[in-house]
């Protein structure tokens, strides 16, 4: 498709498809009938329905939505209908801009055209994380990635929920969710000390479902930052019990012992450590 995604054309394109529910039309008919849908030429709304697979023609010639079609006229209020026809765009066009979306929202809105960005703050998805902000970029990721199982995905974001809110209680203070705008920051989260200090506190989060029987990862990246920070904390969060999420906050000093250490001229990347390793630190989650 020549014509790039912009708020006009994906409006257009859910006008045509919001036309063919009223009034059944073949491609002849509304190319030569028409003089625009939704405002712009009729051949760029059937160009953009056509490639996102929202159209097809029955026997006698006529168009009608596809279920892909139905499901963008389902999705309820504008800034969704905007999601679902940027995760349509990006999951069956493969835009360049896309690469960029597994290291957070920030850098797909600093990189992507200027009509995706406009329907990425049209559509909400530039405002504050909220749960269906949240679910739209993960889902972007998602497809970045070519994932089929967003398993971990999904369970990191509910250790990363479950610390914002401890935090919140903790301080009295709002946690900046650093993780939903770059996972290139080394944490996830940034708080601050206590209620009575305001100095930052930076949080990485691990989660695991499989309780003490389970692992975190730990990359070069996320050490460095641990050791070159002013403050730092592992919130490690068992997820066995749904129900009683436990959270073990681990210090950096502590977990400095499982660390391993550079030899010759070789360099450790990642290291994996077990919950267990952290026993006595887990407590009930009363937040």
């Amino acid at each position: 498709m020549s014509t790039p995604l912009s708020p006009g054309l994906a409006q257009a394109g859910l006008a045509l498809l919001e036309l063919l529910q009223r009034r059944p039309l073949t491609a002849p008919d509304l190319l030569s009938g028409m003089k625009t849908v939704g405002g712009r030429p009729p051949s760029e709304a059937l160009a953009l329905s056509q490639v996102l697979n929202w159209l097809a023609v029955d026997e006698a010639g006529v168009l009608f939505a596809t279920p892909a079609g139905l499901r963008v006229i389902a999705s309820g209020r504008y800034e969704f209908v905007l999601r679902r026809i940027t995760l349509d765009y990006a999951e069956l066009l493969k835009p360049d801009w896309l690469q960029n979306a597994p290291y957070g929202r920030s850098r797909v809105l600093a990189f992507c055209p200027p009509g995706v960005g406009q329907i990425l703050v049209e559509s909400g998805a530039a405002d504050a994380p909220t749960d269906d902000v949240v679910a739209f970029w993960d889902e972007l990721a998602s497809i970045a990635r070519g994932l089929l199982d967003d398993r971990l995905l999904a369970i990191g974001r509910q250790g990363e929920r479950l610390t914002l809110a401890h935090e919140q209680v903790r301080t009295g203070a709002s946690p900046r969710w650093v993780a939903i705008d770059s996972n290139q920051d080394g944490y996830d989260v940034l708080s601050i000390k206590a209620a009575d200090d305001p100095s930052l506190l930076s949080i990485e989060v691990k989660a695991s479902r499989a309780g003490l029987a389970g692992h975190l990862h730990i990359t070069r990246r996320e050490w460095d930052t641990a050791t070159e920070s002013a403050a730092y904390v592992f919130h490690l969060w068992d997820l066995k019990d749904a129900a009683a999420p436990r959270l073990a906050a681990v210090p950096l000093e502590t977990m400095a012992d499982h660390m391993p250490s550079d030899t010759g001229g070789g360099f450790w990347e990642s290291v994996r450590v077990p919950f267990h390793e952290f026993t006595e630190l887990f407590g009930d989650h009363l937040a």
